[in-house]
C-alpha cells in the first residue's frame, strides 16, 4: 500500500520546482535582498523566482538596479538548481544522508535528466554534477579575462561566476541592465556565452554517451547524433539568415543572435528593432529549443527532428529512418503531441495577454510568450509593463514549459490502458 501511495516521478518533479519557486520568492521578497530604497511586490517576485527556477530570464525588474548581492547570489543559487533539476539536489541529498539511494529516487532522477533507466544512478549524478561544475568554471576564467579589464577584482569574479552559472543553464540572466548588448564587440564574452549556451543546451546524457564512446568504444547513439546534427543545422542556419535579415548585425553577432535564441535569453542585438522576419525567425528557434535532458526548454530539437523527418516520410509512404535506423511509431506519436499541444497552449496564452493586456500588438505578445515558455528569457521589452494577470500568465507558461510535459508522459507512459477495443475507422483528412 505504501508504495501505491508515492507520487509518481513526473508529479514529484512538478512539486519540488514548484517548492523551490515558492522559497526563492520568499527570499528574493526580503528587504535583504533588495538594494536600499527598493521595493519590489511580491508577485514580481515569484515572477523572478520562476523565472530563475524554470531557466528563463524574463524578469520585470532590471535586476543589476534591484537586487543586492545577497539577492543576485540566490539568484544564482535558483538558476543552478532550476538547470539541474530539483531531482538531482534531492537525490544528492539523500545520497549524503544516507549513503544509499532507492529505485524510486533514481527513476526520479532519470526521469529529470531524461536518461535510460538502464543507466545507474551514481553514474547519472556523478556525470551532471562533472559536467556542470567542469563547464561553468572553464567559462568563468574565460569571462574573468574581459570581465577584469573593466571591474575590480573581487567584482569581476563575481560577474564571471553569475554569468557563467546563467548561461550554462540557459538563464539568460544578466548583472549589467542591458544584457550584452556593451560587449557586443568583444568576440571572447560572445563566444564564450554562446559556448556555454550551447553545451548546456546539448543535454546531459550526451555527455554521457560520448564518454561511454571514448572511454569503451560504445556506438554513438542516435539520439546524440540527431541532437549534434540538428544543432549544428539550427545554428549555421540561424547565423546566415540573422546576417541576411537583421540590418547592420556583423557575423559574430548573428553567430550569438543564433544561438542564444535557443532557449538562453541574452541578446547583443537590441531585439525591440528587429524587424518583422527577424521576430518570426526568433520566434521559430525559441519553439524548438534545446535538446532533452538539458538545461534548456522549448519542444526539443529532437522532437522537431523526429516531425520533420516522419512528415517527409509519410509523403512518401514508409515508415521514418534517420541513420539507418527505423523510428518507431511511439517517438513519432510523442514528437507531434508535444508539438501540437505546444502550439495550443502558445495561442491560448497569447490570446489571453491580448484580452488582458490589450496595448501590446500581437507580435510582442507572441513573441513575450514562446519566450516564456520556451524557457528563453528574450524580450521586446514590454515584460516590465505586462498587467498583473499577464504576469501571472506568463509564470504559468514558463512553469508548463520546464516541468509541464514531464508529469504528462511519465503518467501516460506508466498507464495502461484498459477495457473495451473498438472498430477501427478510418477519419477524411485534409
Amino acid at each position: 500500500m505504501q508504495n501505491r501511495r508515492k507520487l509518481q516521478p513526473g508529479l514529484q518533479l512538478a512539486l519540488g520546482f514548484l517548492l523551490i519557486i515558492v522559497t526563492g520568492a520568499v527570499l528574493l521578497y526580503l528587504p535583504l535582498s533588495h538594494q536600499d530604497g527598493v521595493e519590489i511586490s511580491f508577485l514580481d517576485s515569484f515572477f523572478v523566482s520562476t523565472s530563475a527556477v524554470c531557466v528563463t530570464g524574463l524578469t520585470p525588474v532590471d535586476i543589476s538596479k534591484t537586487l543586492s548581492d545577497f539577492g543576485s547570489f540566490i539568484l544564482m543559487l535558483l538558476i543552478q538548481l532550476g538547470g539541474l533539476g530539483y531531482a538531482v539536489l534531492a537525490v544528492l541529498i539523500i545520497r549524503l544522508a544516507s549513503g544509499k539511494i532507492d529505485a524510486s529516487t533514481g527513476n526520479l532522477l532519470r526521469d529529470s535528466l531524461g536518461a535510460d533507466h538502464r543507466m545507474g544512478t551514481k553514474k547519472l549524478l556523478t556525470l551532471a554534477l562533472s559536467v556542470t561544475g567542469i563547464i561553468e568554471l572553464l567559462g568563468a576564467v574565460l569571462l574573468f579575462i574581459s570581465f577584469s579589464g573593466r571591474y575590480p577584482l573581487a567584482r569581476a569574479v563575481y560577474l564571471s561566476i553569475f554569468h557563467s552559472v546563467s548561461a550554462f543553464n540557459n538563464a539568460g540572466f544578466d548583472l549589467f541592465s542591458d544584457s550584452l548588448m556593451k560587449w557586443n564587440e568583444d568576440p571572447l564574452v560572445l563566444i564564450t556565452i554562446a559556448s556555454l549556451i550551447a553545451l548546456g543546451g546539448l543535454g546531459f546524457i550526451l555527455y554521457g554517451d560520448l564518454l561511454d564512446h571514448i572511454r569503451h568504444g560504445k556506438k554513438i547513439t542516435v539520439h546524440t547524433k540527431i541532437v549534434l546534427s540538428t544543432t549544428l543545422f539550427l545554428i549555421v542556419s540561424g547565423t546566415v539568415l540573422f546576417r541576411l535579415i537583421l540590418p547592420g548585425i556583423d557575423w559574430k553577432n548573428a553567430f550569438f543572435q543564433s544561438v542564444t535564441t535557443r532557449t538562453a535569453g541574452y541578446f547583443s542585438y537590441d531585439q525591440s528593432i528587429l524587424p518583422p522576419a527577424g521576430v518570426a525567425l526568433t520566434i521559430i528557434l525559441m519553439f524548438i529549443g534545446a535538446s532533452p535532458g538539458s538545461t534548456g526548454g522549448g519542444v526539443k530539437t529532437t522532437s522537431f527532428f523526429t516531425a520533420v523527418k516522419a512528415s517527409f516520410f509519410l509523403i512518401l509512404g514508409r515508415n521514418p529512418v534517420a541513420f539507418k535506423r527505423e523510428i518507431s511509431s511511439e517517438s513519432v506519436m510523442k514528437a507531434f503531441f508535444v508539438i501540437i499541444i505546444s502550439v495550443l497552449l502558445v495561442a491560448m496564452a497569447t490570446l489571453a495577454i491580448s484580452i488582458t493586456d490589450p496595448e501590446f500588438g500581437g507580435d510582442q505578445i507572441l513573441y513575450e510568450v514562446v519566450s516564456a515558455y520556451a524557457t528563453v528569457g528574450l524580450t521586446m521589452g514590454i515584460t516590465p509593463s505586462v498587467s498583473s494577470a499577464g504576469k501571472i500568465i506568463l509564470i504559468i507558461m514558463m512553469y508548463l514549459g520546464r516541468v509541464g510535459f514531464m508529469t504528462i508522459i511519465s503518467a501516460f507512459a506508466r498507464r495502461r490502458l484498459t477495457g473495451a477495443r473498438y472498430i477501427e475507422e478510418k477519419v477524411i483528412i485534409g
